[in-house]
């Protein structure tokens, strides 16, 4: 087993991005807050299913030209493959845990290290 605080990792910064990383075997999960102002994805596409989780905010979650606009709670599943894209409703910040399968290399090199080794 292995154990991480998402308020005590350090975090990683890119594209104007907060990013904190945990990167398991399958999988990778990453909670990233994007600032008012920084502009969120554009339209882009991976092989990875993808779950996106909004934590604070509101945003516009846009696959394959269908869209749904959400709140704090809203969660969205992208498929594997599918042209999706995030967008901030309000300009505010967002804040959006997510969840990819299999795991994401360039992100899992930004995961701390395993703490037990």
């Amino acid at each position: 087993m292995r154990a991480f605080n998402w308020n005590e990792m350090e975090p990683v910064h890119q594209n104007g991005r907060t990013r904190r990383v945990v990167a398991g075997d399958a999988l990778t999960v990453m909670r990233q807050t994007i600032p008012a102002g920084v502009p969120s994805s554009e339209a882009h596409r991976h092989p990875h299913e993808q779950i996106s989780i909004l934590l604070e905010g509101r945003a516009r979650f846009t696959c394959e030209g269908e869209s749904v606009e959400l709140g704090p709670g809203g969660v969205v599943v992208f498929p594997g493959g599918s042209l999706h894209q995030t967008e901030s409703l309000d300009g505010g910040e967002l804040v959006i845990e997510e969840i990819f399968t299999p795991g994401r290399e360039e992100l899992n090199a930004l995961a701390p290290p395993d703490p037990g080794a």
